[in-house]
């Protein structure tokens, strides 16, 4: 089931998401640009319920988006679906980074813009009796999803402490971040690799917090991705949509109170936990969503050592930074 703002969505919604991947056809997109000043509806997607998604959390939650004049619907579906759903048009955007690159790389007519997020910040997090990541051999490791940046994560996680993620343990996708923490409270698997809050609340409750991407991984992590055809026709909408964002990347480090209230009630947690996973997170944050082109030839790299992507996919094949240079300069600076 998946999860969104408002309601569910429909059978017809799924069956449209799965019929691209059979078809590979391309349909008119949701969103057309209206009339000045009037309200937007614009429809974004994202992965999981964790705080790498907060600047487009707190976007919404904080008025950025409707800044703008855009009514913005956050719908949370897995990385190949929110692909899907650019493709076919039932949504306008997405923010899952890695596998929008590595789609745009395959060839799909998609760019990255933006990227929320320096590095990625999940912890693997074990059950009480192991000690260190190599205790994980012969054993589960729950992800999100296979495939996507929390699944490219925890490979090369294992990989750094010397485990061979096909042969030493089983790499189970599980869902949601939520679903993984509860999956690790009953004894499901062995370790999942989590983002706060529910890499703290795991730590707070005992489990051992083995290794963090932070300290082994410098990629892009989070960030908004669109159509070529979404940028070619209504660019001026692509960059408000950016905008937004960038005041929501603003605002994270200039108000903690507030940010710190917007993830008390997103994630249902006291005031004490949403302070801490604040803490851990704020200094991976972008100041401005732009995009490194070292930091994205990087990640391309990884895609290429596992014959993921041709060889030959360069950063300004999939990614327009020109979106990013255009709306910070407009912004001021």
């Amino acid at each position: 089931m998946f999860k969104r703002e408002r309601g569910l969505i429909s059978k017809k919604d799924i069956w449209r998401f799965l019929a691209f991947w059979f078809c590979l056809t391309v349909a008119t997109p949701l969103s057309n640009a209206q009339e000045k000043g009037a309200t937007e509806r614009v429809r974004i997607t994202y992965a999981t319920s964790s705080l790498a998604f907060l600047s487009m959390f707190v976007a919404k939650d904080g008025g950025f988006y409707a800044k703008y004049g855009f009514e913005a619907e956050l719908v949370q579906v897995r990385p190949g679906i929110a692909i899907a759903a650019l493709l076919s048009g039932d949504a306008d955007y997405a923010e899952v980074l890695g596998s929008a690159i590595r789609s745009a790389a395959k060839g799909a007519p998609i760019r990255a813009i933006s990227t929320s997020i320096q590095a990625p910040f999940f912890s693997l997090a074990s059950q009480g009796k192991f000690k260190s990541v190599r205790d994980l051999q012969g054993r589960s490791v729950g992800v999100t999803a296979i495939g996507g940046t929390n699944y490219i994560s925890t490979r090369l996680v294992l990989q750094h402490y010397g485990l061979n993620p096909d042969k030493d343990v089983r790499i189970i996708a599980i869902g949601d971040e939520k679903l993984m923490y509860e999956a690790l409270k009953i004894g499901r698997v062995d370790a999942v690799m989590v983002a706060p809050p529910y890499s703290v609340v795991l730590k707070r409750d005992g489990h051992p917090l083995l290794a963090h991407t932070s300290e082994v991984l410098s990629i892009p992590f989070v960030g908004l991705s669109t159509t070529v055809q979404k940028i070619s026709r209504n660019r001026a909408q692509v960059k408000r949509v950016f905008k937004a964002e960038i005041e929501a990347l603003r605002y994270l480090r200039a108000n903690p109170g507030g940010t710190i209230e917007v993830i008390r009630r997103r994630f249902a947690m006291d005031e004490a936990v949403a302070r801490e996973s604040y803490q851990a997170v704020i200094g991976a944050f972008s100041r401005d969503g732009g995009m490194s082109p070292s930091g994205v030839e990087t990640l391309l790299d990884l895609e290429k050592k596992d014959n993921l992507i041709p060889k030959s996919v360069t950063a300004d094949q999939v990614v327009d930074f020109t979106i990013g240079q255009e709306a910070v300069k407009e912004l001021g600076g």
